[in-house]
């Protein structure tokens, strides 16, 4: 019986301090929640409505529009496989959509990001260069290779826009993107040409010695050590 009595003591004595308290810290804590109820109450519907919104946009919407963007891109790109770049970028006006309108419609989608590439690509073959470096520019991929082929092509509408030092930057990315046996020798040589154009000899005979080094059986490398005698008699 005491040792009841005593336990019952103890709870009231533990009541107290927790009714005390109220006034501190902990009080702070209860009266702002009973306070802010309806506002929490809000924000928590708020966070699902994000949440549903986000799940929507990543689940149905962004892959049904990416679809469509494909379904309207497919003659573009048989007009840009077929070297008619005028018809790839601008359509016409009737069943074949261009890259441009592609691009603009269908915003956010891989295809349109895609769009950009092959825009910049016939931009570069229209020898409207500035364009060129726009739409490259703006499309971007992890893909190894048309990573790589993406600053090969912005390199060279720099070097036809006379800006070298931009071409020689964009030519090492592209040998630098990713190593691949075929490409990564040739972006290597078209930065060493680059180089040698500008005077940089020793620069140009760094970048082919790594060709020769480590692409011996490349075609680039089979040919390499004309390039090397030919910047070794410039330095």
């Amino acid at each position: 019986m005491a040792e009841e009595l005593e336990n019952e003591v103890l709870e009231v004595k533990e009541t107290q301090k927790i009714e005390s308290s109220k006034g501190g810290f902990i009080g702070k804590i209860f009266d702002f929640f009973e306070e802010k109820q309806q506002l929490l109450a809000y924000v928590g519907g708020g966070v699902l409505v994000v949440l549903g919104v986000a799940v929507f946009v990543f689940a149905k919407w962004l892959p049904d529009r990416n679809i469509a963007a494909q379904k309207s891109s497919f003659r573009a790109e048989l007009a840009f496989a077929k070297d008619s770049f005028e018809l790839a970028l601008n359509g016409n006006g009737a069943d074949v959509k261009g890259f441009l309108e592609i691009g603009n419609k269908f915003s956010f989608t891989k295809t349109a990001n895609l769009s950009n590439y092959y825009a910049g690509i016939s931009y570069l073959n229209l020898k409207q260069y500035d364009n060129a470096v726009k739409y490259l520019g703006k499309f971007s991929t992890k893909d190894p290779i048309l990573g790589a082929v993406r600053y090969s092509a912005l390199g060279d509408a720099y070097s036809e826009l006379g800006k070298m030092d931009d071409a020689i930057s964009n030519y090492e990315k592209a040998a630098s993107f990713s190593a691949n046996e075929v490409y990564t020798p040739y972006f290597l040589l078209k930065a060493a040409l680059a180089n040698e154009n500008q005077k940089q000899f020793s620069d140009a005979k760094k970048l082919l010695e790594k060709i020769k080094e480590n692409y011996p059986t490349s075609d680039e490398g089979r040919d390499v050590e004309k390039y090397l005698a030919r910047v070794n008699a410039a330095l």
